[in-house]
Order: structure tokens, then C-alpha cells, then sequence
């Protein structure tokens, strides 16, 4: 996780942080982070003991973080004022959403199939977990785990009447 250390954090329009929020990371003269399509990089072993970043930022493995991981992870955490955390892939942070809240009683409308098997899985680990459909009465739900537009359908729901 990126840590706020831009100093146009408290000054900047959101316009221009979202330009500039990664340049306390920027250890190269390009103004934009080049897009890396390596998943392993080059590094000592004696002298990593874990991802950092800033200039002396390490890369690893591309699945820990990587240029565009840490540039975006950056600039989400300025412009929303807090942390950021981007994930490999879609499941790996819904499994991320159910470890951090903890849900006992969670409502789930259509979603891909992938997220249904990460709710087995939290399910396996948390016992006692209840998954309804969206239909419920949300009485007790924790959690409403909705998609718009579906994957993989691409239909577009109205979620305007869960909030």
C-alpha cells in the first residue's frame, strides 16, 4: 500500500492530483509511469526484505506491486483522501471485501460465477455465514454485493433502489 507523502495532497485540484499524485514515487525523468508488462524483476536477495516505495523502491513480482500498481494505488489514495489498495484480479479483491468487513449475513444479487465460489470459500472459513438473494428483507445483512453491469451478461441493473 502506497503511502500519502505527495505534497499536493492538502493543495492541488483533484484534477491536477490525479496527474501528479505518484510523483513522490517517480525515480525516472517520464511524467507518466511506463506501462510494464514484466511480471518479475531483477533484484538482490540480500537487499530486499519486502516491497517499499519512493525511490528506492523494489519490485519483485509483479503480483506484489509494480510501476503502475504503485502509480495507481498513489493517486486513488490522494483523491479520495485515504488508502488504496488494487488487486491482480477481480476475485482476489472481492475475497479482499469479505476479509476486512466480516460479514455474518450477506445478500447477493447476479454476479459472476467466480464471486459465488469466493462466498464458498469465506463460508468454509467463516462458519455460520448466511448468503441470501437481494429479494430478502435485508434485516441483518452486512453485506449486498451487487454487479452493474453483470459479468459475464453485460445487462445493466438499476441498483439506484439499494441505496
Amino acid at each position: 500500500m502506497v503511502e500519502l507523502k505527495n505534497p499536493l495532497y492538502n493543495t492541488a485540484a483533484p484534477s491536477t492530483q490525479s496527474i501528479h499524485a505518484d510523483a513522490h514515487l517517480r525515480v525516472t525523468s517520464d511524467v507518466a509511469v511506463p506501462i510494464s508488462v514484466s511480471t518479475t524483476f531483477d533484484y538482490d536477495k540480500t537487499d530486499v526484505k519486502g516491497c517499499n516505495y519512493g525511490p528506492d523502491q523494489r519490485y519483485v513480482y509483479a503480483r506484489e506491486s509494480q510501476p503502475v500498481q504503485a502509480k495507481v494505488e498513489a493517486t486513488l489514495s490522494t483523491l479520495t483522501e485515504g488508502y488504496a489498495v488494487i488487486y491482480g484480479s477481480g476475485l482476489s479483491a472481492a475475497f479482499a471485501v469479505l476479509i476486512e468487513h466480516k460479514p455474518k449475513k450477506i445478500a447477493i444479487g447476479e454476479c459472476y460465477f467466480g464471486v459465488k465460489e469466493v462466498l464458498k470459500q469465506y463460508q468454509r472459513l467463516v462458519p455460520g455465514v448466511q448468503v441470501v438473494g437481494t429479494e430478502c428483507s435485508f434485516d441483518g445483512v452486512d453485506l449486498v454485493w451487487l454487479e452493474s453491469p453483470v459479468n459475464p451478461t453485460g445487462e445493466v441493473k438499476d441498483i439506484s433502489s439499494y441505496a
